[in-house]
C-alpha cells in the first residue's frame, strides 16, 4: 500500500476521469435503485401461483446473481428446491408444480431464452422479469406474468431489481412472506452504507478503499460458508472481475476444507500471488466458525495475509447489505487501481458479436430426445 494508492482513491477527478460510465454513482445510489425496485414490485400485477414443488430460475451474470443472493438472505425459509440454472437447458424435474422464474435484465440473453422457450413446452408456471427486449415479447405473446423492471443501466449494477422482483414472485407464490416493507426499512441502512464505503469517505477511515489496495495486483480466491456466504462469496468475485477488471474465484467451507487447503502449496510461485479472502458472519454454523479460525490459521503458514471480513449490522439483513455494498464498492476503487473503465466490458461484448455470426442449429440439423 503506497500514499500514491491512497491518493488516487481520494481524488475524485481522477476517479471521475476513470468512470465515464459513472459506476461508481450506481454502487452509490444502490439505496435509491432498492427503494424504487420495491415500488415497481409491488406494483406489478401477478397471479398467485400455487401450489409450488420446486423453483427454477434462468439467468447469467447480474441476472442470475439476484437468485442467489436470495437464497443467502431468505434461504433457510424457502421449504421448496430452488435452483439457479445458468445454461441453455432446462432441467428434467421441471413440471407442472414448477415455477420457473426467467430473469433477463435485457430481455435478450440467448441462455436464458433457449431455456424459457423450453419451459414453455413444459405444463410449468412461467414468470419473466424483463426491461425488455425479446422476453417482454415472448411474455406479451404467450400472456406470462411478469415484472416490468426499469431499464438503463448495466445488469450487475440493477441488482436491487432483480432482488426485488424475486422476492415479489416467492411471495405471489406463497412460498415466502411478503418482504418488501422489510426491504425498504433497510434502505436508510443502505445509505449509512453507502457513506461510509463512498468516495467521501478518506482511504484511512474507508473499508472498502483498503480492501481494494489489499487485494491490487493479487488473485484473491474468496470464500464464504456453504450455508450462508458462499453466494456472496460468487459476488464479490464476479464483481472484482467485471468491475475491477481483475480475475477472482470464490469457493466455500467446509468443502475447500476436505481437499482444496493442501493445494495451497504449489506451484509456489503462483501461491505467492493469491491472497485468501474470508468472508464471515456471526449466524453461521458454529462448527464452521471454528473451521475458518483453524482454516486462517493454517494458512498463515503458506501466504502473505489471509484477509477476513464480518459483516456489519444487527439483523441478518442489515449485515447481509454491508457485505453486498463492501464487495461492489471495493470493485470500483480495483478498477480504479488498475487504471480501467469499470463499465466498459469489451471481451464480452466481442464475444457476444461473434456468437452472433453463428445461427443456432434448428431442431431438424440434430436428433435430440424430446421431453
Amino acid at each position: 500500500m503506497t500514499t500514491t494508492d491512497e491518493q488516487v482513491l481520494d481524488d475524485r477527478e481522477r476517479i471521475a476521469a476513470l468512470d465515464p460510465g459513472g459506476m461508481l454513482d450506481l454502487v452509490g445510489g444502490f439505496g435509491e435503485l432498492l427503494d424504487e425496485a420495491v415500488g415497481i414490485a409491488r406494483a406489478a400485477d401477478l397471479p398467485h401461483i400455487t401450489p409450488v414443488r420446486n423453483v427454477a430460475v434462468l439467468g447469467l451474470g447480474g441476472s442470475a446473481i439476484g437468485g442467489d443472493l436470495v437464497t443467502t438472505l431468505v434461504g433457510d425459509q424457502l421449504e421448496v428446491p430452488f435452483k439457479v440454472i445458468r445454461g441453455y437447458e432446462l432441467p428434467r424435474f421441471v413440471d407442472g408444480s414448477t415455477l420457473v422464474i426467467a430473469s433477463s435484465y435485457s430481455g435478450n440473453t440467448e441462455e436464458t431464452l433457449a431455456a424459457l422457450r423450453a419451459a414453455l413446452e413444459t405444463p410449468a408456471r412461467i414468470v419473466c422479469l424483463t426491461s425488455g427486449g425479446e422476453m417482454e415479447e415472448i411474455a406479451s405473446e404467450r400472456g406470462l406474468p411478469s415484472v416490468k423492471l426499469k431499464a438503463g443501466q448495466p445488469p450487475r449494477s440493477a441488482l436491487p431489481f432483480s432482488f426485488a422482483a424475486l422476492l415479489r414472485v416467492l411471495s405471489a407464490a406463497q412460498l415466502l412472506p411478503e418482504m418488501m416493507d422489510a426491504l425498504e426499512a433497510s434502505v436508510d441502512w443502505i445509505k449509512h452504507l453507502s457513506r461510509i464505503f463512498g468516495p467521501d469517505t478518506q482511504t484511512p477511515d474507508n473499508l472498502a478503499k483498503k480492501l481494494a489496495l489489499k487485494i491490487v495486483n493479487k488473485l484473491p480466491v474468496i470464500y464464504g460458508s456453504d450455508d450462508r456466504l458462499e453466494f456472496m462469496a460468487r459476488r464479490w468475485a464476479a464483481q472484482f472481475s467485471e468491475n475491477g477488471k481483475q480475475l477472482a474465484y470464490s469457493k466455500a467451507l467446509p468443502e475447500m476444507n476436505h481437499n482444496e487447503i493442501v493445494g495451497w502449496k504449489h506451484p509456489s510461485r503462483v501461491v505467492g500471488e493469491l491472497i485468501p479472502v474470508f468472508l464471515r458472519d456471526g449466524g453461521d454454523h458454529p462448527r464452521t466458525q471454528l473451521r475458518f479460525e483453524i482454516t486462517r490459521d493454517l494458512m498463515a503458514g503458506t501466504v502473505d495475509q489471509v484477509l477476513e471480513y464480518w459483516s456489519m449490522g444487527e439483523s441478518w439483513m442489515e449485515r447481509f447489505w454491508s457485505l453486498v455494498l463492501l464487495g461492489d464498492f471495493a470493485s470500483v476503487y480495483l478498477a480504479v487501481l488498475n487504471q480501467e473503465d469499470p463499465t466498459q466490458i469489451d471481451m464480452i461484448e466481442a464475444l457476444k458479436n461473434r456468437l452472433s455470426q453463428h445461427q443456432e442449429p434448428s431442431e431438424n440439423d440434430e436428433p435430440r430426445e424430446k421431453r
